[in-house]
């Protein structure tokens, strides 16, 4: 039985990772393409 708890836990918590991973990258990949955005517009500006 506790097995079982075990690896209903470990399951839980490989989810919450993967998805706080996939939160952060999105993010990061956001940040970047304003990035992009915000140079591609300095050189058009210039």
């Amino acid at each position: 039985m506790i097995d079982y708890i075990i690896i209903a836990l470990f399951i839980v918590f490989m989810a919450f990772l993967v998805f706080g991973f996939n939160r952060q990258m999105q993010e990061k990949a956001k940040q970047r393409e304003e990035k992009l955005k915000t140079k591609k517009d300095f050189k058009k500006n210039r």
